[in-house]
């Protein structure tokens, strides 16, 4: 079992009061160094002196989050193990650049980056800073085409590449990243094209699961039959991979007190329009006493899932709290 955690961002947790000063200066001029990103330089290091393995860094683009690959590039000088997975969006950065930042970023923290792919499901960010496509297969198509683009400049000596959104005439790039033959590729997707993309292309899909955490059991139906439907696709192309679930841990003395939080959180991020971040990590029910969250972590992981990408509130100290009463039970049950 790999444990991941989100780097805490605007649009990606909800700010607890020792945080949210922090994450509002950065719509302010001054300051000094943006004591944002100091805050999420403590989260990623107690992190990984817990052995936590990855961090997803979001792309928010029309929120006040750092740019997830400057931030990516600033995390690796202040962090010596955890890996940093930047998402990029294509149809916003051209796949040459991705290529070129990415083993940049890859030698620059010894073979630590890794790349999620996100497809796109914010229009307005797409028209303001790219090139928003209505057609869902057409979006898919784009995407395939990224990938490749992207790997060719990673892999080869002189890549020539012709397609319908992206062309490449003896493309060069010799910077090399770390691992070989390039960085992981991770994705997220919920329909037939995009995860033909993603048995093709990726080293690891994160799952789908249904929103409502009251529906947990159904949601352990569909990972078990998309996992499987996942698992024909990569093996009828001689490849593997790796499966992952997004999820906030909501920990409480019993499953009672802990459903009470979620609901409380469930209420403020979909009320208060200063909460930006969403709400479907609470679908993946890791909500209960710490036996329960043990119990839904394994039966998870007896699924296929080997990888937990993260959230807690407070991040901080939620993060010291799964520490405190998960993580000794979960290494105690392996």
């Amino acid at each position: 079992m790999r444990l991941g955690i989100w780097t805490p961002a605007p649009q990606t947790i909800r700010p607890d009061p020792s945080v949210k000063p922090a994450l509002d200066a950065l719509t302010q001029h001054g300051g000094g160094v943006d004591a944002s990103y100091l805050y999420a330089v403590d989260v990623l290091q107690r992190a990984e002196a817990l052995g936590f393995d990855i961090s997803l860094i979001a792309q928010r683009w029309l929120g006040p989050d750092l740019d997830s690959w400057i931030f990516a590039t600033a995390l690796a000088t202040q962090t010596k193990t955890i890996q940093l997975m930047a998402a990029v969006h294509p149809g916003i950065v051209d796949p040459r650049l991705a290529a070129k930042m990415g083993a940049s970023i890859d030698r620059i923290s010894g073979g630590r980056f890794c790349v999620n792919i996100v497809n796109g499901a914010r229009p307005q960010e797409g028209k303001m800073y790219g090139d928003w496509i209505d057609a869902s297969e057409a979006r898919y198509q784009r995407m395939h085409e990224f990938i490749k683009v992207m790997k060719g400049m990673w892999t080869q000596d002189e890549f020539t590449f012709q397609g319908q959104f992206y062309n490449v005439e003896k493309g060069a790039m010799p910077t090399r990243s770390v691992r070989a033959p390039h960085p992981p590729i991770y994705a997220a997707s919920r329909v037939d094209e995009g995860m033909n993309v993603v048995s093709e292309e990726c080293e690891a899909w994160f799952v789908n699961y249904d929103k409502d955490r009251r529906n947990y059991a159904q949601s352990l139906k569909r990972i078990e039959q998309e996992v499987g439907l996942m698992e024909t696709r990569v093996r009828s192309l001689g490849r593997t991979m790796n499966y992952g679930i997004n999820a906030i841990v909501i920990i409480g003395d019993t499953d009672e007190e802990a459903e009470a939080k979620a609901e409380e959180h469930l209420h403020l991020v979909q009320t208060d329009p200063s909460i930006h971040v969403g709400t479907s990590g609470v679908g993946a029910a890791l909500i209960g006493s710490p036996k329960t969250i043990v119990e839904r972590m394994r039966r998870y992981e007896s699924l296929g899932v080997s990888l937990f990408m993260l959230h807690f509130y407070p991040m901080r100290s939620g993060l010291d709290e799964f520490a405190e009463k998960i993580l000794p039970e979960l290494r105690r049950t392996k």
